[in-house]
């Protein structure tokens, strides 16, 4: 099949639209996105020890709204709302920035630098180019209940195989060429390097590093594969949460203590 074919997508308002349709094994998730234009959908296989077996997720207008949908209760919840409202920010891997009590006061010290490998290699059938970003920044840091800073620092790359596409494919859910931070300066940085990139990646992995003043050092990866990426028919609704699932959040609950 071309690749032109399988990555052109039409709008419509028909109860079926045409779109793309891949499998995916990223971290410990394995399974199946559907896209149209800027929503998609994610049926989850299997994935964070079991308790993500049977999990969907619906991704709105561009990622704005992204719904977790429950289907053993019929239950669903948004999770950006839900993110904000507890305080999470959202990164690609946990050591690209400190959570709490540290918090960041600046960014420092930032370069980015892309290189774009000429050997084509063969990932999942498909013939893609490996590009490689680096990247670098100091933090400014401090502690929440006291009056001290301390500096950090942050080391990474991203390492991605693009098969070549016409125009500008964004894949959802995390599986695109991006890279949060949570640092806008870095974000931004990052991004501009990043649009030199055309194609899907069709792997990729991120790597990152972060050291507290004379502490130990921390790393984190991510990695992701696609396969099976092929055009198809979606039925819009596929996008939607229907109408018989009920809206409940996710219940902390805190750690029974067992006694002997």
């Amino acid at each position: 099949m071309a690749l032109c074919a399988i990555l052109t997508v039409f709008s419509g308002v028909s109860w079926a639209q045409n779109g793309i349709t891949y499998r995916f094994r990223a971290d410990t998730l394995v399974g199946q996105v559907w896209v149209v234009g800027d929503n998609a959908r994610r049926e989850l296989e299997a994935g964070e020890a079991g308790l993500a077996t049977g999990r969907i997720e619906i991704w709105r207008d561009g990622g704005r709204q992204v719904f977790i949908l429950n289907p053993a209760d019929r239950t669903y919840y948004e999770e950006n709302a839900y993110r904000k409202r507890m305080g999470v920010r959202q990164v690609s891997v946990d050591p690209l920035t400190v959570r709490r009590p540290f918090r960041v006061d600046g960014v420092e010290n930032l370069h980015v630098d892309l290189k774009v490998l000429p050997r084509a290699v063969v990932v999942s059938g498909y013939t893609c180019r490996t590009a490689l970003l680096t990247f670098s920044y100091g933090l400014e840091l401090g502690l929440e209940a006291a009056n001290v800073s301390m500096p950090g620092r942050v080391e990474g790359s991203l390492d991605v195989c693009l098969m070549e596409a016409p125009g500008t494919v964004r894949l959802p859910f995390g599986h695109g060429l991006e890279v949060t931070s949570g640092h806008p300066l870095v974000d931004a940085a990052i991004a501009e390097r990043l649009t030199a990139l055309k194609g899907i990646p069709v792997t990729r992995v991120l790597k990152a590093t972060r050291w507290i003043e004379r502490g130990e050092p921390v790393s984190g990866m991510s990695a992701f594969i696609l396969s099976d990426i092929r055009e198809i028919d979606i039925a819009s609704d596929r996008f939607d949460v229907p109408k018989e699932y009920r809206f409940r959040e996710p219940e902390l609950v805190p750690p029974v203590r067992r006694h002997p």
